[in-house]
């Protein structure tokens, strides 16, 4: 009797243990894939290190919107500045994070940039080249707004 009621308490806590180290935010079934480790600093420092970030998937209301954005390339800067090229057009604007708890936000004011405009969670920071990815040498960093998606990747960040 004892022995199948540790059994039962055992494979309770295993469940426990198993449901709070994968997260229900895990879109690809990879659980160690949010940034339960980042900091705002590193954040400021890969988006500021690196040039020319563009957008790879951006969904806002159940729309994909990434391809409004082919041939884009956003550069930030460590003052919180961001200018956006394409063609011969610039805009510019500002980021800042911030934080509350383990998360860390991040506010994008871009002119004319009202599908990004917003304050979105970080989700991920990654460099990929651990990946089975077929875009093993891009870096990419994810945000999150509920069930919206903004995803920067990077092919010449060498962080």
């Amino acid at each position: 009797m004892k022995k199948g009621f540790y059994y039962g308490v055992f494979l309770m806590l295993g469940f426990s243990l198993m449901s709070a180290t994968c997260s229900s935010d895990d879109d690809d079934f990879n659980y160690g894939d949010d940034c339960n480790n980042c900091t705002s600093e590193q954040l400021e420092s890969v988006l500021s290190a690196c040039s020319d970030w563009y957008i790879d998937d951006l969904e806002r209301n159940n729309s994909d919107l990434e391809n409004n954005y082919i041939g884009y390339h956003f550069n930030f800067t460590i003052d919180n500045t961001v200018t956006v090229t394409w063609g011969d057009e610039t805009a510019s604007g500002t980021w800042s994070t911030s934080t509350s708890g383990n998360n860390i936000y991040v506010t994008f004011d871009i002119l004319g940039f009202d599908d990004i405009n917003d304050t979105w969670l970080l989700d991920d920071i990654d460099n990929d080249d651990d990946d089975d990815d077929e875009d093993d040498d891009e870096f990419e960093v994810d945000f999150k707004i509920g069930n919206d998606e903004l995803e920067f990747q990077n092919a010449n960040c060498n962080v």
